[in-house]
């Protein structure tokens, strides 16, 4: 697939590296790389499923985690769970596309990523921002966890 075409580098703060694979890498001023990938394919004939994903890894630093009543065990904590770099994913697919129209579709889908989301994965907070949220979506989904098996034995226990 063709990529980041129209994408305008202003001042040099951002390069794109093709890596000599279908898969198109963006270095943003932040540091951070932005992966893109194509996970196209034929299906039938001449119909195809579109994907494309975006991967951007950050790295889980203690210093994110100063907002937490103890920062140095949500920090392990959460490398536990993840390991030394989280790992941002957005993913969008389109399903029975003409063979025709795949390249057209791939990048509209990495174009309309890019215009809605390029200004704010720049900011030079968002690796902190990015891994703030993944620990309190992370940590949300714990406490579901616990009061769903709560629930669980509850029940179980009620018919005993």
């Amino acid at each position: 697939m063709a990529g980041i075409a129209g994408v305008m580098f202003g001042g040099g703060k951002m390069r794109l590296d093709k890596g000599g694979s279908n898969d198109d890498k963006l270095v943003l001023s932040n540091g951070l790389t932005v992966r893109f990938k194509d996970l196209s394919r034929r299906v039938a004939g001449d119909r195809w499923y579109v994907g494309f994903e975006v991967e951007i890894p950050v790295e889980v630093k203690l210093e994110y985690f100063a907002g937490e009543d103890d920062p140095q065990r949500a920090y392990q904590e959460f490398i536990q769970h993840v390991g030394p770099v989280y790992v941002f994913t957005y993913k969008k697919e389109r399903n029975f596309i003409d063979e025709k129209e795949v390249d057209k579709v791939w990048q509209t889908m990495e174009k309309d990523f890019l215009d809605a989301n390029l200004a704010y994965l720049q900011i030079e907070r968002f690796p902190e921002m990015c891994i703030r949220k993944a620990y309190r979506d992370w940590k949300e989904e714990q406490r579901w966890r616990v009061l769903h098996e709560q629930a669980v034995h509850q029940t179980d226990s009620e018919q005993s």
